[in-house]
């Protein structure tokens, strides 16, 4: 009974610790096209995403109504051979998924927006109106076949015993072997065209002591757009003094 409670112990302390900490994916390295002045990015500890710019003269405030342009895919930064390789590149499906994935970030980003009570998705330019351009400069999709395969393991009594470890692992790592996407975003004023905001961020698939998304392809990626998505609505309505928009969380018990 007492080596139970201190497995028990052990591992509800490790999701805790997890909970709170783990690694977040890296910042894409190399350079995309996209950007018109990638040099005024900044790293600001806290941000929901990795690097920012926003110009100080123009309060977001003044903007109610967005326009969502089609998402930029045509530059991808290159990838490994690990993060490469997955049953649908098998298939020669890539073009076809990753126009798919382009429409559904647009699509995303549309219904955060519409959801919102003082935003107005509109399509065409005017006052107070900003545009949003996105770029995927580069994404991973996942492996169904090995994800399956580690979530199912969990299931039985050795694999059970690992999961504090293996959780651990995925938490505090950036592999290839995981579901990753990165993103670039402008925001321009609709009228005058001017680059008002500019934003870069890479996010990696979550550790999960079960993590139903693991069994397709795109399903981590979609979350995290639509994590995205919501984020950009919160940043678009921050008043001043309000608390820095949250990050994703790393690490959740059960992801679907």
């Amino acid at each position: 009974m007492r080596v139970v409670t201190s497995v028990s112990s052990f591992v509800c302390g490790l999701f805790v610790v997890l909970a709170l900490s783990g690694c977040k994916a890296e910042p894409v390295e190399e350079k995309s096209p996209f950007l018109p002045n990638p040099e005024k990015l900044q790293t600001i500890e806290g941000a929901a995403v990795q690097k920012v710019w926003k110009d100080p003269t123009v309060s977001l405030l003044e903007y109610d109504k967005v326009i969502v342009v089609p998402v930029f895919t045509e530059k991808q930064l290159n990838k490994s051979w690990l993060e490469r390789n997955n049953i649908r590149h098998m298939l020669g499906d890539d073009e076809k998924d990753l126009i798919e994935f382009a429409k559904y970030t647009e699509e995303s980003f549309k219904r955060a927006i519409s959801r919102d009570k003082r935003l107005t998705l509109v399509d065409k330019p005017g006052k107070n109106t900003l545009i949003l351009e996105l770029a995927l400069v580069k994404v991973v999709p996942g492996k169904p076949i090995i994800g399956a395969l580690g979530n199912l393991s969990n299931l039985t009594p050795f694999g059970l015993i690992l999961v504090p470890v293996k959780v651990g692992a995925k938490a505090g790592t950036d592999s290839g072997m995981q579901a990753s996407v990165a993103i670039e975003g402008i925001v321009r004023d609709s009228q005058t065209k001017k680059v008002i905001g500019m934003f870069a961020d890479r996010e990696k698939q979550k550790a999960a002591v079960f993590n139903f998304n693991d069994f397709r392809t795109y399903s981590n990626l979609k979350q995290i757009v639509d994590e995205w998505a919501d984020q950009f609505v919160q940043a678009i309505n921050r008043k001043p003094g309000d608390p820095r928009v949250q990050d994703s969380k790393v690490f959740v018990p059960v992801n679907f």
